[in-house]
């Protein structure tokens, strides 16, 4: 039987057509934090869409439909943003979510996604630079959602002002921004979230288990094993240390941290002199 570190190693490899974004989501809760049912999650998403459909099927526009999901989650459900503990880990597991009925833009946009997924609704994501949406409709007329803040709904300026956007480079933006992102690219941004959490805490442990999910997800993106070489440093796995950091400035030569990073990589060569 597969432990649940190689069961999240093996779904994140997978094409991404072949993973299913709620159960890896939840899948990767219980591998940061400790084992639960995770089907009880997915049946509850069921119930919601359940409850949801003959209202879905009633309406009859896609502004209705947005108000009904609108009002049966952040009204009836009470879905809302956790703009009390924002920093909390929790907010970035969907079991978590789902129990305290808080989250994060992007954690309750994957419950709003999987709920529309359900329903057969056109619902996917929008990851703008530290906001993540949701839209719906075709990708050359949206309706942009900002889920965090109980389903507004958002223009293009909307966007471009959340975002920090000046006028010159919107079109850009837009092409690069305002459009679909992979279930990948979702799983990829909550691990994130929860790296940059768990550094600020000093958590190294989970912050490891955090990072080695993503080098599996984007192992082309070398800052990660950077990163990791530095958390390694934080658990004294001075080896482990030496490997990754020395490989990161083979990549990356003339990096602007290379300086301060060789003369890391020094001390940890001299503590690990001092062991032997």
């Amino acid at each position: 039987m597969l432990e649940d570190g190689d069961r999240v190693t093996n779904i994140l490899r997978k094409d991404e057509g072949l993973i299913d974004l709620a159960a890896t989501a939840l899948l990767i809760a219980e591998h940061l934090t400790q084992p639960f049912n995770k089907q009880l999650y997915l049946d509850r998403l069921d119930k919601i869409a359940a409850a949801l459909r003959p209202r879905i099927a009633a309406a009859d526009s896609d502004n209705e439909i947005i108000d009904t999901l609108n009002y049966f989650l952040f009204g009836q459900i009470r879905l809302s943003g956790n703009t009390d503990d924002y920093y909390n880990p929790n907010n970035s597991f969907l079991n978590r979510v789902l129990d305290t009925r808080k989250g994060i833009p992007i954690s309750l946009s994957v419950i709003y996604m999987e709920i529309g997924q359900r329903l057969h609704l056109p619902l996917w994501g929008v990851s703008l630079p530290g906001h993540f949406i949701a839209a719906y409709g075709a990708e050359n007329d949206p309706i942009f959602i900002d889920v965090f803040n109980r389903g507004r709904i958002l223009t293009e300026d909307d966007c471009f002002e959340i975002a920090r956007i000046p006028a010159d480079d919107q079109a850009t933006f837009k092409k690069q921004f305002l459009r679909p992102v992979s279930k990948k690219h979702i799983l990829y941004r909550m691990l994130l979230n929860l790296k940059h959490i768990y550094l600020d805490q000093h958590n190294w442990a989970d912050a490891l288990k955090t990072i080695d999910l993503m080098m599996i997800l984007r192992p082309k993106e070398i800052s990660n094993l950077r990163d990791r070489g530095l958390i390694y440093h934080h658990l004294d796995r001075y080896h482990d240390a030496i490997t990754d950091l020395q490989r990161y400035l083979f990549l990356t030569p003339d990096g602007p941290d290379t300086k301060d990073l060789k003369e890391r990589l020094e001390v940890i060569e001299n503590s690990l002199a001092r062991l032997n």
